[in-house]
């Protein structure tokens, strides 16, 4: 439900993910950072990638604004190596959020800033 007139819409600057070492490769991580203008929540994603490089995307397909695991937590594809909107069944690369199969192809999921500091991992809506 979206925030009342009393409360603040905007996101959070920056919140903590979990320690680096933590995401390994094939876990996905999630943090909530807050609401969007919209009144919708901004849940990341927060992931490494086939090169082991660490990635965040806003957990919001680009079909439709639903959350691309429907709540389930089930993000991956079979094979590890896609991100799958259980809803629409859009299949985005891990590398950059693109949309390479399903009713958005060609659109990239948004990307969130990811931040290490100290050994551990921290995600903003500020789009990298």
């Amino acid at each position: 439900m979206p925030p009342g007139p009393n409360q603040e819409r905007a996101s959070v600057a920056e919140v903590f993910v979990c320690a680096v070492d933590q995401l390994t490769t094939g876990v996905i991580r999630s943090a909530h950072l807050g609401h969007d203008d919209s009144g919708l929540p901004i849940m990341a994603l927060v992931l490494r990638d086939n090169t082991g490089k660490v990635r965040a995307y806003r957990n919001l397909c680009r079909h439709l604004p639903v959350p691309l695991d429907g709540g389930t937590g089930d993000l991956l594809s079979e094979d590890g190596v896609h991100l799958v909107c259980g809803t629409h069944g859009a299949t985005y690369r891990l590398s950059d959020g693109y949309c390479v199969e399903g009713p958005c192809e060609g659109l990239a999921l948004h990307r969130l800033r990811c931040r290490e500091e100290d050994g551990d991992l921290y995600v903003s809506v500020e789009p990298r």
